[in-house]
């Protein structure tokens, strides 16, 4: 720590403890919070000088995954960093009230949810050209089977609707009149035995729609993820009977100067998942993107390397003032 900022803390605690005895103020927060703060204030300038804690913070279990196994992941992705640095960058604690540590959230929406659908298919996305064509053409098969599926169901939901509404308006007839013929009755029973077949396989066509708008849309979202990735020349892909978002980003640090988290939303790997949160890690450690393609601070996590590049590891020495 320099001489200007010890005299600056120096100073800070001096009139600090002269407005307490002054003016008898009562010192609200405990001690320990306190300080707490006060190391916050004192290290903000100094990069590396102190472990940036960190806390499990909000976890969505439809990963399919365990805490632990979450945890050792982030262990794994904060060693990337300490290692070649040959420093505790950072350090778990658990939460508690008032706690001002980095919170590390998994949070599940369409990405995974994308990225599940496409694995349950034996869909394995890769970030190249080959990939690519191969969803194309599945996006162009289901598409196809989608609307031909789609107009097939219309045509038959309108043909039952019309055959329900006869049966109504027969049922609703004998019943003014007291009741139906034996005749009549047992034909009624029929016509309701035929509608309620025909909408019970309406409803198993409905279900298989359901599931090929599903698969469109899980496609939509590795297309136009690897669109971005490959920098391809090529239209935006619409999903069908849902919206989506506007981009496809796996993970995303916020700060807005007292609260710091960092949201992961999508990892089809462990090895992604350590990737992910290594490089949010490295944002944490207020880093940029940098142009290297392999390296954990490149703004896509197409690589499948676990160790810093000499990039990353410039990067972090010019961040900490290491020479």
């Amino acid at each position: 720590m320099n001489m200007t900022r010890i005299l600056k803390i120096s100073i800070f605690l001096l009139v600090l403890g002269a407005l307490v005895y002054q003016f008898h103020l009562p010192l609200r927060v405990p001690l320990v919070t306190f300080w707490d703060s006060m190391k916050s204030y004192i290290f903000t300038k100094i990069p590396c000088a102190e472990p940036i804690n960190y806390t499990l913070g909000d976890f969505d279990t439809r990963f399919g995954i365990s805490e632990k196994y979450f945890l050792s992941a982030l262990l794994e992705a904060e060693e990337i960093w300490e290692k070649p640095f040959g420093k505790e960058l950072f350090a778990y604690k658990e939460s508690s009230e008032n706690d001002s540590s980095l919170r590390i959230n998994l949070v599940y929406d369409y990405r995974q949810q994308a990225t599940s659908k496409l694995a349950s298919l034996g869909i394995i996305v890769k970030d190249n050209q080959t990939s690519y064509d191969s969803l194309k053409i599945k996006f162009t098969e289901s598409k196809i089977g989608f609307e031909a599926e789609k107009r097939d169901y219309e045509i038959r939901v309108q043909d039952f609707n019309k055959s329900q509404k006869v049966f109504e308006e027969q049922v609703a007839y004998w019943n003014a009149r007291g009741g139906a013929p034996k005749k009549e009755y047992e034909q009624l029973q029929i016509e309701k035995n035929i509608l309620e077949k025909e909408a019970s396989r309406l409803q198993i066509l409905q279900n298989k729609i359901n599931e090929t708008v599903e698969e469109i849309n899980a496609l939509v979202v590795a297309l136009n993820r690897l669109v971005s990735i490959l920098n391809l020349s090529v239209e935006k892909y619409n999903t069908v009977g849902a919206s989506r978002g506007e981009s496809f980003t796996e993970g995303v640090y916020f700060s807005d100067g007292l609260n710091k988290e960092v949201d992961i939303f999508e990892f089809s790997s462990r090895i992604k998942l350590v990737r992910v949160l290594a490089h949010e890690l490295g944002h944490a450690l207020d880093l940029g993107h940098v142009n290297d393609s392999k390296a954990i601070m490149y703004e896509l996590n197409q690589g499948s390397n676990v160790t810093l590049t000499k990039t990353d590891l410039d990067a972090l020495k010019t961040k900490c003032g290491v020479k």
